[in-house]
């Protein structure tokens, strides 16, 4: 038996090495995040990480320098600010972590990245930069500060203050010239998610756009009032540029030598659109302000992390460069590989993998044997310069679908249970076809229908495709579990056609729903039904929505919403849209659009 795993195991890495001769990179980024909670107490022990890293031919190092406001190294700057100096865990011990990684990777040549937790200062409590600075917390639309998520309270500072600014200056300068390290990298610089906290709501800032706009954004709704929401989130989002810009010109002056990085969540522009993290990578991008991205494309599943790839070389310039982020958390040893192999594909110039404390010693010999075999160089900031290449699927899309598919949702006098049995109703309705891969192929393998009818009480919905029930793909059963990585079908809608606002609706093929809101987030339930039927290899759904819980009012006769439809088809690893999408879901500036029959 362990003759034959063997077997198994040199199979696969002969193959990957043929496979790896032909793509690889004479430079490429294998970097691993290593949190503070992972760092021993000890010199022994952190040069023993450092080696086990090098081991798996890991040859960048992201080390979590500044967590909860506080450095992990001595910080004399910090100490003039009546700060801590050091985290009192390190500071007890009589260590310096960094300046043994440091040492200990520079004699492995593997690259060092200090890693700072930028604006998320304070868990369960504000800490001790909040408590210092208490003016610069990120105040929310209630005035209240910080957000509940789960068991904890998670505190923020608002990027708006200028004083903000010059301090994180300081502590980057401190660093750079005091440590011999090979680049900077930024975490958490952007806005909270805002279905946990709508935030900086400074009064002060607050009154500036009020004088500007006539209303106080405090007192803003977004549903009711987008268009001025839309300027307040420019408003906020061109805050956090102002702050990159003055602290990419500061390093440019002082550190030039350092690669200059940040963690960017793949989707949330254009931010007046689509809130989200109010982190305009794209523009950042065009204006030159970082060395390379670290998108933080995380998916259990390979296909979905191919489409976020799409997303990001979509969106990002050509002369920008960008290491693929993995999430490493739970991800088997087969699926890290397909996903650095996606990477590669990709044309990405590294990957980055999230993160140390999740890596079995399996897992780093997997690594070392399979797709690390090599441990090329990482790039230099001089090859970070040059334009990369992109990949053939990569087509050019605006932010806006000037063209987007549409169809009509014709009235009906008799209502439709969802059960999912298509009755004869259904044959007059304007049924679509023609999915489209969100990870850039072309179309579905498998074809999927869907239309729509509607009543002055709800909007119907029916799906139809084949499908062999063995082959489905499900664990979700409950009401509100993640349908969503089962085998199931998708709406999103967007009243009005706001192209910023969607709710999103999920029933996969046991019957199973879920939904949630661009602004609650999962906290949105609507009270709405659907049904599954399956005979002969052919699945029909049906959904009713009623327009109580979307919009209280009907739809007149002509109005038009956004609309975009979705299947997941796990079994054959394909993720497709009705208005194609590139790479991801929830954009309703890319939504198609519904138009509503006269009764």
């Amino acid at each position: 038996m362990k003759r034959f795993v063997l077997g198994l195991i040199v199979s696969f890495c002969l193959g990957w090495l043929c496979f790896c001769s032909a793509v690889c990179a004479a430079t490429f980024f294998q970097g691993i995040w290593i949190d503070v909670r992972s760092i021993p107490l000890t010199e022994d022990g952190i040069r023993d990480m450092v080696r086990r890293v090098h081991s798996a031919n890991f040859n960048a190092i992201l080390v979590e320098s500044f967590y909860l406001g506080e450095t992990i190294y001595p910080s004399p700057f910090l100490s003039s600010q009546g700060l801590p100096s050091q985290m009192s865990t390190f500071e007890e011990a009589g260590i310096d972590p960094l300046k043994i990684i440091v040492e200990e990777a520079h004699r492995l040549s593997l690259q060092v990245h200090v890693w700072f937790d930028m604006f998320y200062v304070g868990l369960n409590e504000p800490g001790a930069l909040l408590s210092r600075y208490p003016q610069w917390s990120a105040i929310n639309r209630d005035g209240s500060t910080g957000y509940q998520q789960g068991n904890n309270h998670f505190f923020w500072i608002c990027p708006e203050h200028p004083e903000v600014k010059e301090f994180y200056s300081q502590l980057f300068q401190e660093v750079g010239k005091n440590y011999p390290i090979d680049g900077i990298h930024l975490d958490y610089l952007r806005f909270p998610d805002p279905t946990l906290a709508d935030a900086c709501y400074a009064p002060e800032h607050c009154q500036k756009f009020k004088e500007e706009y006539g209303v106080d954004p405090r007192e803003i709704s977004p549903l009711n009032q987008p268009a001025f929401y839309r300027e307040w989130n420019k408003t906020r989002a061109q805050f956090l540029t102002d702050f990159v810009t003055y602290i990419s010109e500061e390093l440019r002056h002082s550190l030039p030598h350092l690669i200059f990085s940040c963690a960017v969540k793949p989707q949330g522009f254009p931010e007046e659109l689509n809130p989200r993290s109010l982190q305009d990578w794209p523009r950042w991008a065009e204006l030159g302000l970082f060395d390379v991205f670290i998108p933080m494309t995380y998916s259990s599943r390979p296909p979905e992390f191919k489409g976020l790839l799409l997303w990001i070389n979509t969106f990002l310039s050509s002369s920008a460069p960008f290491y693929s982020g993995i999430w490493g958390v739970n991800l088997s040893d087969h699926s890290i590989a397909q996903e650095i192999t996606i990477a590669r594909e990709a044309k990405s110039q590294g990957v980055s993998i999230f993160a140390y404390p999740y890596l079995t010693d399996q897992t780093l010999s997997f690594l070392a044997a399979g797709p690390f075999h090599e441990k090329p160089s990482p790039p230099t900031i001089e090859e970070l310069s040059v334009p990369r290449e992109l990949p053939p699927e990569v087509k050019p899309v605006s932010y806006y679908q000037e063209n987007a598919r549409r169809v009509t949702a014709l009235y009906t006098g008799t209502p439709v249970v969802p059960d999912g049995v298509l009755e004869e109703i259904w044959e007059s309705a304007h049924w679509q076809a023609d999915f489209t891969l969100i990870t850039g192929e072309g179309e579905a393998s498998q074809d999927t229908r869907v239309a729509l009818l509607y009543d002055s009480q709800n909007l119907y919905v029916a799906f139809f495709f084949e499908k062999n029930p063995d082959e489905v793909v499900f664990s979700v059963t409950q009401r509100d579990g993640p349908a969503f990585y089962d085998d199931s079908v998708e709406i999103f809608l967007d009243p009005g056609k706001s192209k910023s606002f969607y709710y999103q609706l999920v029933t996969n093929l046991v019957g199973a729903q879920y939904d949630g809101s661009s602004l609650q987030g999962a906290a949105w339930n609507g009270n709405w039904k659907a049904g599954v039927m399956e005979e002969n290899h052919l699945y029909s759904l049906e959904v009713a929505i009623p327009f109580s819980e979307i919009t209280k009012e009907p739809p007149s006769g002509g109005e038009e919403w956004g609309i975009n439809f979705y299947r997941n088809n796990l079994k054959q690893e394909e993720f497709s849209a009705w208005s194609p999408t590139p790479g991801v879901y929830a954009v309703p500036s890319l939504f198609g659009t519904v138009e509503f029959s006269v009764p």
